[in-house]
């Protein structure tokens, strides 16, 4: 690669100055069908006591203005819609060493010179802990970072917790997996996939005497430890990897000769631990013989719906042991993603006070506009007793949102934290979709398998990466595979935003052709209303990837034209002036900002006021006279503050609604 990108990339510098998805919709809005469709369930307010008191106070901006430290001194103030370039996965090799770092540099002038903001690094377990456990050795990355920063881009970091052909897992769990196959997936015919370890060892010490979760927390605190100065200056952005290819799913459809495409996979669950949590399973419902195994009929890796039992139309996945059977498989995945997500906002989103965000007693809160969402203050945790900090900067909607780990905090967060979610596409417009259930989303005709998933997400504060974005299920041939990427998506999204989890999307499959760009671009910019709920902006693009074949003539011009585009319109967006970025000169004046303050984890209560109105109707109420507020172009209009006691008129422009947040341990987002 190095010879080609040297030549094209110094070319390259100097030439360069959808169908709906169906989603059960009822089952996502609130009964007040409030505008923003969600609603948060499994808490009721016991009293009124717990219904009038003050939530913890948020910043006043003018303490956050003067506070806010300059994140941004070594790259421009973060675009509308940051575009990112995913590095080629061969830039380190297993030795920890650059493969073509001269290239590399060419090729990085290039997309800035474009318009590139941002680049995609792939951190690799097997390079940073490849020697020995607990030895961890950054500094290939530490370099890769240096010149990333200094050719003024951002940085995203994927953290990879699985192997590929070229960087395997560490040497030492590969001498584990030795003397132990089962910490590996195992498929139905005992073969074993030595790229991932096993779900079934999430809490098993099978790893040099650690656990899994063990095993990355302590990569994830030394990545914050060894690469603190970089964190909220140029590495902005953290995805943590759940699974293969960094994405949350079973690695049902291999990259080896086991599968081939439209195959619908095979079930990985055939390891010794994953065996033991079936039947311990099996056993609480009183069906011994369920847990003896997965399905026998369901079929071999290539194999197509119709040709098994259990996948085909009236097929056994809808019968009762099909049920249990593929709620289990999927419950498995979302609890490993749960634990997984877990741990990153711990180690990565602290708390101001430099403790754990999950262990911080303090509040949450979120400032937001009237066009995305609204401002969340509690005094209790959530879910287990963790807090949610999450997102900033673009937050969600038109972007204008600054989640911060506690109200006591006087800056944003340094980080953004986001997971991946497959692009499983074929045999989607079939009744059972065989591919998504092997690879863990139990998701039918009849039944959301993507509702877990974004409830895991929404409630951590973490937005969610789709792929397959640029793919028509018209370009794909078998025709007969009922591949539908556009309704995938589109579902996918529906749901996102029903639980406000922000949503950044990533091409599939390396194309420059014309086709598949405007396909990139028309999603990009969808916000088109599906089953009533209206697709927010997409927060951000991971073009996949910069490789030899981006640099040819006619790709890199097809490119380069589809960075114009993109930026064009995304200048076009509607971007309040307070949005704050954290960088230098941000300002948070101009409009006056929309708070509305709801329980996470609760249910929304009712106002204990003479007059009987709920949270949800004086939250539509502000909602309302902020938009009003806006429409007359400045800050300064008298408002209205309405707190939980009732509706009090104010002025300096200011609306709220707060409201009292749910017990610990209230429980997580539920659905009606």
């Amino acid at each position: 690669m190095r010879a080609s990108m040297d030549r094209r990339c110094s070319n390259g510098a100097a030439a360069s100055s959808a169908a709906a998805a169906r989603c059960p919709a009822q089952r996502l809005l609130c009964r007040g069908r409030v505008r923003l469709g969600w609603r948060l369930g499994g808490h009721t307010a016991s009293s009124h006591a717990e219904l009038t008191s003050s939530p913890t106070p948020v910043v006043s901006e003018a303490t956050a203005r003067a506070a806010a430290p300059t994140w941004r001194s070594t790259v421009d103030e973060e675009a509308v819609l940051p575009l990112y370039t995913c590095l080629d996965g061969d830039i380190l090799t297993p030795a920890n060493k650059f493969a073509y770092y001269e290239a590399l540099r060419s090729g990085l002038k290039a997309l800035r010179a474009l318009g590139i903001n941002g680049i995609s690094v792939d951190v690799y377990w097997g390079i940073v802990e490849g020697a020995a456990p607990m030895e961890y050795d950054w500094s290939s990355y530490k370099q890769l970072f240096a010149l990333i920063r200094d050719e003024g881009f951002m940085a995203q970091v994927c953290l990879c917790f699985h192997g590929t052909e070229a960087v395997p897992l560490p040497a030492w769990v590969l001498q584990a997996g030795q003397a132990n196959p089962d910490i590996y997936f195992t498929d139905r015919s005992g073969v074993r996939n030595t790229h991932c370890i096993s779900l079934g060892v999430d809490e098993v010490p099978a790893l040099d005497g650690r656990t899994a979760l063990a095993c990355y927390r302590d990569l994830m605190t030394s990545f914050r430890a060894e690469l603190e100065p970089l964190l909220g200056s140029t590495i902005v952005d953290v995805c943590v990897g759940l699974g293969p290819d960094g994405e949350l799913k079973y690695p049902a459809h291999p990259h080896d000769r086991r599968w081939n495409f439209p195959g619908i996979g095979e079930f990985q669950c055939y390891d010794k631990y994953m065996l033991a949590g079936l039947r311990a399973c099996s056993h609480q419902v009183s069906q011994p013989s369920w847990g003896l195994g997965g399905p026998h009929d369901a079929g071999g890796y290539t194999v197509w719906p119709h040709q098994t039992g259990f996948f085909n139309q009236y097929g056994n996945w809808s019968s009762p042991y099909g049920k249990f059977f593929l709620q289990w498989y999927s419950d498995m995945l979302m609890q490993h993603a749960d634990s997984v997500l877990g741990i990153a906002r711990d180690v990565l989103l602290p708390s101001a006070d430099g403790s754990s965000s999950s262990s911080s007693g303090g509040g949450l809160s979120f400032s937001g506009s009237s066009s995305g969402f609204g401002s969340i203050s509690s005094g209790s945790s959530i879910s287990g007793g963790g807090m949610r900090p999450g997102f900033y900067g673009n937050g969600y909607g038109s972007g204008n949102g600054i989640w911060r780990g506690s109200s006591s905090a006087t800056e944003p967060p340094r980080l953004r934290l986001h997971a991946k979610l497959p692009g499983v596409h074929w045999w989607y417009n079939t009744a059972s979709r065989a591919p998504e259930l092997t690879a863990g989303f139990y998701n039918t005709t009849n039944r959301d398998g993507y509702l877990p998933i974004m409830e895991v997400l929404s409630r951590h504060g973490i937005s969610v990466r789709l792929r397959s974005a640029e793919m028509r299920s018209a370009e794909i041939a078998p025709q007969q595979a009922c591949c539908d990427p556009e309704r995938q998506v589109s579902q996918q999204r529906t749901v996102a935003a029903a639980l406000l989890v922000p949503v950044g999307l990533e091409n599939a499959h390396e194309r420059f052709d014309e086709s598949a760009l405007a396909r990139l671009e028309a999603s990009l910019f969808d916000t088109s209303v599906h089953e009533g709920i209206e697709l927010p902006q997409v927060q951000s693009l991971v073009f996949n990837r910069m490789c030899d074949s981006m640099f040819e003539p006619g790709n890199w011009n097809r490119f380069k034209e589809f960075v114009r585009r993109v930026r064009n319109r995304a200048d076009t967006l509607v971007v309040p002036a307070w949005r704050w970025r954290g960088g230098p000169g941000s300002s948070m004046d101009g409009m006056p900002p929309l708070t509305v303050e709801l329980p996470m984890g609760g249910e929304l209560p009712q106002v204990a006021t003479g007059s009987g109105s709920s949270v949800a109707m004086a939250a539509a109420a502000a909602a309302a006279a902020a938009a009003v507020a806006a429409g007359n172009g400045n800050g300064n209009g008298n408002g209205a503050a309405v707190t939980a006691g009732g509706c009090e008129s104010g002025g300096g422009g200011d609306f709220g609604v707060t409201a009292a947040a749910p017990a610990a341990g209230a429980g997580a987002l539920q659905l009606v």
